[in-house]
């Protein structure tokens, strides 16, 4: 090959190595598991609590496979899809949240610190047709080519315009905790 096409040649794959690691160690998008997956709300009054649990849940996370920390994640429920064991309850449960003119309930990050495996999310959750912003305490692990994220937050009913429910004209407390488990798999989806 003449001399004068090595300088091309040299250029071109600086410019292709150069490009290779954007390629390799971006972000990747992650959608959750669902089988896997589900969303829990507990409430609580003075002689019970009420725990129900929602398994379809829709999630989804930009991760950095590089530094091992998730960047973005968002997550939706249907309102309806919570079940407690108790349909009575349940369909109570629905008329309280006013389900049919508010179906879903959904969570966007807008920041997210991450110390370790400890994760701490800023975002805007919107339920009840209001949406507020919710800070979401979590972890994360990964095994068997899954990553887990496990969370928790508190929600104040009243704060977004939901009435307390009452047994034997008692309110419940004003705290909605919520809790959940998130099952991604590795690579890119």
């Amino acid at each position: 090959m003449p001399a004068r096409h090595c300088p091309f040649l040299l250029l071109s794959a600086l410019l292709i190595a150069a490009t290779l690691p954007s390629f390799a160690g971006g972000p990747t998008h992650r959608t959750a598991m669902k089988d896997l997956s589900s969303l829990t709300y507990l409430v609580i009054h003075p002689l019970h609590r009420v725990e129900a649990v929602s398994k379809d849940l829709s999630a989804e996370i930009d991760y950095d496979d590089a530094t091992h920390t998730i960047l973005r994640a968002a997550f939706s429920a249907d309102v309806m899809s919570f079940d407690s064991g108790n349909s009575s309850r349940d369909s109570h449960a629905m008329e309280v949240l006013d389900a049919l003119t508010y179906p879903t309930v959904s969570y966007k990050s807008t920041g997210i610190e991450t110390t370790g495996s400890r994760i701490l999310m800023h975002g805007d959750l919107t339920f009840h047709g209001q949406t507020r912003p919710v800070d979401v305490s979590a972890t994360d692990s990964t095994a068997n080519d899954r990553l887990t994220v496990q969370g928790t937050t508190g929600v104040s009913l009243t704060a977004f315009g939901i009435e307390r429910p009452s047994l034997l004209m008692i309110p419940t407390e004003d705290t909605l905790k919520i809790s959940f488990t998130v099952v991604f798999p590795s690579g890119v989806q």
